[in-house]
C-alpha cells in the first residue's frame, strides 16, 4: 500500500472537515461518500468530485477502500463502525465512539478480532500547545496536582437543534451539552490530569426545547487525589472559549481552546514561548467555526498507523475513557449520588 483510500459515511457538516483532512494528507485518497439520502449524497459527491455510493455494500465491494470515516449522527456510529470492521476496514469515527459502553466494548473486541484499527476523533490532543502541556504534566512540573477544572460554556440556539431531527434527542445524540459539545473537553481533562475515579453531576434542561441536557455541572475526584469541576452548557449567551485549568502545589497551567493562556510554574525552564495566542477554534457559538488543523493531524496519524509507519495515538480504548465519564455524569444526575466510574459498564 502506498496510499490509503477512504470512504466517508455521512454528508453532514463535520464530513467536510474529514474530507479536507484526507485531501491534506499526502498518503490518503478520498474515494467517495455514502449517505442515507440518495439525492443529497449525489449532490455532495458531485460537489467534491467523487463517487456516490448507493449503499454501504458498495463501499465494501470497492476493493480500493481500506478505511472509512464515520460522520453520521452519534446514534449511528456504532452500527456503521461494526459493519465496517466486519468487512475488514479501518475505522475513524467522530466522537463519541458509541452511545453505550456495551456498544463501545463490542467495537473494541471486534476490531481486535478482525485486526483492524479504530480511532475516535480527539483532535484537540494533536495541537502543539496540548502536546506541550502533556509533556509538562508527565514531567510533573506542577508538583502534586490539586485541582483540574474544565469550563465549556457554549451557546447553541434553538434553531441549531431544530435544523436536524436527530439533534438534542436521546436516541441519536445520546446526550446534550456534555456528550455532543463537551466530550472533547472531557477527553482533554482526563488525558492531561489523569483518570477520574468518581463523578457527582447535576444535569438540567434550562433554555432549549430538547430531550437532553443543555446545562451540566459536576464535581470529579481523580485517581491521583486531585478534585475538579466540569461545566458544560449550550444554554448561555453568547458562548465562551473552552477553558481548562490545571493547578498544582508548584504551579498552574491554563489552556483556552488549543492555546496556552497561562504558564505559572515555579522554577520551570520549559516555559513555552507562545503564550496567550488566539486560537483558531471559535466553535463556542458556531460549530462550523472549529479549526480543521486537528482533524488534519489526526487523519495523518491514522493513515500512518495503517501504513505501519507510526503508532496510533488515539485508539478505541482512549475513546472509551471519555464516553465512560460522560455516561457516569448522566447516571449520577439521574440517581442523585456520586458514581464510581468502575460502575459504568
Amino acid at each position: 500500500m502506498d496510499k490509503i483510500h477512504y470512504a466517508v459515511i455521512g454528508c453532514g457538516m463535520i464530513s467536510n472537515f474529514h474530507i479536507a483532512a484526507i485531501r491534506a494528507c499526502p498518503d490518503a485518497v478520498f474515494s467517495g461518500v455514502y449517505g442515507r439520502d440518495p439525492e443529497k449524497t449525489a449532490r455532495f459527491a458531485s460537489e467534491h468530485g467523487v463517487r456516490a455510493y448507493a449503499t454501504t455494500q458498495e463501499i465494501w465491494d470497492d476493493e480500493q477502500v481500506q478505511a472509512v470515516c464515520i460522520c453520521t449522527p452519534s446514534g449511528l456510529h456504532a452500527q456503521f463502525a461494526l459493519e465496517a470492521i466486519e468487512h475488514g476496514r479501518h475505522v475513524l469515527v467522530e466522537k463519541p465512539i458509541a452511545l453505550t459502553m456495551a456498544e463501545c466494548d463490542q467495537i473494541i473486541r471486534r476490531a481486535k478480532a478482525k485486526k483492524v484499527l479504530v480511532s475516535v476523533i480527539s483532535q484537540l490532543r494533536f495541537s502543539p500547545a496540548v502536546q506541550q502541556v502533556k509533556r509538562a504534566m508527565d514531567r510533573k512540573v506542577l508538583g502534586k496536582l490539586v485541582c483540574a477544572d474544565l469550563y465549556m460554556k457554549y451557546h447553541r440556539s434553538q434553531s441549531y437543534y431544530d435544523s436536524g431531527a436527530w439533534r438534542g434527542t436521546k436516541a441519536m445524540d445520546g446526550g446534550g451539552a456534555l456528550m455532543n459539545q463537551g466530550i472533547h473537553g472531557v477527553d482533554l481533562l482526563q488525558y492531561l490530569a489523569g483518570p477520574i475515579d468518581t463523578i457527582y453531576a447535576c444535569a438540567k434542561t434550562l433554555a432549549r426545547n430538547i430531550e437532553v441536557e443543555d446545562t451540566l455541572s459536576a464535581v470529579v475526584e481523580f485517581h491521583n487525589g486531585a478534585v475538579g469541576v466540569i461545566q458544560a452548557t449550550t444554554s448561555m449567551y453568547s458562548g465562551f472559549c473552552r477553558r481548562l485549568e490545571l493547578c498544582g502545589k508548584e504551579g498552574t497551567i491554563i489552556l483556552e481552546e488549543d492555546k496556552i493562556l497561562l504558564w505559572d510554574v515555579a522554577d520551570d525552564k520549559g516555559m513555552p514561548h507562545d503564550i496567550s495566542g488566539v486560537s483558531d477554534n471559535q466553535g463556542s457559538s458556531d460549530p462550523t467555526k472549529i479549526s480543521g488543523q486537528g482533524h488534519i493531524l489526526q487523519v495523518s496519524n491514522f493513515t500512518s498507523a495503517i501504513l505501519g509507519q507510526g503508532e496510533l495515538l488515539v485508539d478505541a480504548k482512549e475513546g472509551r475513557k471519555a464516553l465512560q465519564i460522560v455516561l457516569g455524569a448522566y447516571r449520577s444526575s439521574q440517581e442523585h449520588r456520586p458514581i464510581p466510574l468502575g460502575e459504568v459498564k
